[in-house]
C-alpha cells in the first residue's frame, strides 16, 4: 500500500464530509491557523477527531464512499483494518484507493456524560461542546488550542514548536491559559513563554 499523502483544503474536506450528518472537528496545523485567523492553504495531512461514540458512524460513511481505513503498523508501513478493529486505536487514515494516498487523518477522543476526556488524564475533563469554535469565515468546527497543545505537550517539548507555542499562548484567553497550565504543568509552560527564539 503506498505511503503517498494528498493534503486536502478544508473546501476538499467539506466536500468529502458533506453528507456526514453528524460532527466532525478540523485539528491539526489547520485548526491552529484557523485560531490564528491564518489559514491559507494546508500544510499538512487534514486531520480530524470526533468521539469514540460517533466513530463507527464516522467508519461507516467512509466505507459507504469507497475509502479504506488504515494505520500504521510498528514497522512504519501501512496496514487495512476493519472498522471494528478501531476499539485498539486512538488513531487511523482514511485512504483513497483511487489516488492511492492518505487523504484524512482520524484522532478518537474519549468522552464520558458528555464530556471529553484527556486520554492521559480521566480526571481532566471538559464539556463536548467547548473543545472547539467554530469558524465563520470557513463554515468547519476546529478543536480549540489548549485542547491541542495538551496533547502535543503532554509527553516533550520540541525546541521546532516553542515560536508556534508562544504565539498560541500569547492568544489564549485566561481560561485557555489556566486549562493548559493545570495539564502540562507551570514549569513546561514557562520554558515555552520564558525561551528566546
Amino acid at each position: 500500500m503506498e505511503r503517498n499523502e494528498q493534503y486536502l483544503s478544508i473546501d476538499e474536506l467539506k466536500q468529502i464530509m458533506s453528507d456526514y450528518p453528524f460532527q466532525y472537528i478540523v485539528c491539526g496545523q489547520c485548526a491552529i491557523d484557523l485560531f490564528l485567523n491564518e489559514y491559507t492553504y494546508t500544510k499538512e495531512l487534514m486531520s480530524i477527531t470526533v468521539s469514540r461514540e460517533e466513530v463507527d458512524l464516522l467508519t461507516n460513511y467512509f466505507l459507504e464512499h469507497q475509502y479504506q481505513l488504515v494505520v500504521k503498523t510498528p514497522l512504519n508501513e501501512l496496514e487495512e483494518i476493519n472498522a471494528s478493529d478501531l476499539f485498539n486505536y486512538t488513531k487511523f487514515y482514511v485512504y483513497d484507493k483511487k489516488a492511492q494516498c492518505r487523504i484524512i487523518k482520524v484522532y478518537i477522543y474519549e468522552t464520558k456524560d458528555d464530556k471529553w476526556q484527556f486520554r492521559h488524564d480521566h480526571n481532566i475533563e471538559v464539556e463536548d461542546y467547548k473543545i472547539y469554535f467554530h469558524s465563520l469565515e470557513t463554515d468547519v468546527k476546529y478543536l480549540r488550542p489548549e485542547i491541542q497543545m495538551m496533547y502535543k505537550l503532554y509527553h516533550e517539548l520540541r525546541q521546532d514548536d516553542i515560536y508556534k507555542y508562544q504565539r498560541l499562548i500569547q492568544h489564549l484567553s485566561y481560561y485557555q491559559f489556566f486549562m493548559l497550565r493545570k495539564v502540562i504543568g507551570k514549569d513546561k509552560l514557562n520554558q515555552i513563554i520564558l525561551s528566546e527564539t
